[in-house]
């Protein structure tokens, strides 16, 4: 139940977003001082680091600051700064800068981007090392429309500087969502839905969208898992319409899940 609460939390954070959007931002962690000054002009925003006073970095963002925060992933590690950027608009869009301060320079050492769904940091496994929790949206508007959509979950570590992708490493979770998806998938299925009658007519805000964006899902939890073959099997018995063939080399080529 965690993991569809998370992924919960996160899409009601997207839709409200544009509640601190445009904000001016001054937050200080010991000598180091960030401030994002937000131009309602030009649609962008002034971003500036100081150390004891000094500005040691600036630069001109294009999106909002929403967040600056101090995050420690491991225990006993080094803290770093966590800058939130969001895009503003309906549904898009969520990014991350982590960086730190190297004597008077300021670094940003990766960045993550979280589209329409935003971020949680979390210690998933109760192991005290913390990660970044995410759904991926990867799938929006690819097959139907947004609120149809569905977003597998995505789990990152940051550690020796960089982002990683181990969203396999939470195989109970991924293996609940997985029940959620089929669940909505079999609902579909009993009221049953309309194959399009040639292999280009757009499926989409159709019920046959609707199948293609949940088995996409679960296609994407089951590469996750490292089982994708089985996600394709989930395909070839639900989805037997005459471009399924089609649907499958946009999974594999377009998504890369193979």
């Amino acid at each position: 139940m965690r993991n569809i609460f998370i992924i919960f939390f996160l899409l009601l954070f997207a839709s409200s977003g544009l509640a601190q959007f445009g904000e001016d931002r001054d937050t200080t962690f010991g000598d180091v001082r960030f401030s994002a000054r937000f131009d309602t002009t030009k649609y962008e925003t002034t971003f500036t680091v100081k150390k004891n006073g000094k500005k040691i970095y600036e630069e001109t963002l294009a999106d909002n600051v929403y967040d600056i925060l101090q995050e420690q992933f491991q225990p006993g590690g080094k803290k770093y700064f966590l800058i939130h950027l969001y895009s503003g608009g309906a549904h898009c869009c969520s990014s991350l800068l982590i960086s730190e301060v190297n004597g008077d320079r300021y670094v940003v050492l990766d960045s993550g981007f979280y589209g329409n769904s935003g971020f949680m940091i979390e210690d998933m496994n109760k192991d005290g090392t913390k990660e970044i929790v995410s759904g991926n949206d990867m799938f929006a508007y690819a097959f139907t429309n947004y609120s149809e959509t569905r977003f597998p979950l995505r789990v990152q570590k940051f550690e020796g500087g960089r982002l990683t992708e181990i969203t396999g490493n939470f195989k109970d979770d991924i293996l609940y969502e997985l029940g959620y998806f089929e669940e909505d998938l079999n609902e579909l299925i009993k009221e049953g839905f309309a194959c399009p009658e040639k292999d280009d007519e757009d499926t989409f805000n159709t019920d046959a969208g609707s199948v293609k964006t949940i088995l996409a899902a679960i296609v994407a939890d089951y590469h996750s898992l490292g089982q994708v073959d089985r996600g394709y099997e989930m395909v070839e018995k639900v989805y037997k319409c005459v471009d399924k063939d089609k649907y499958i080399k946009i999974l594999k080529e377009d998504f890369k899940l193979k």
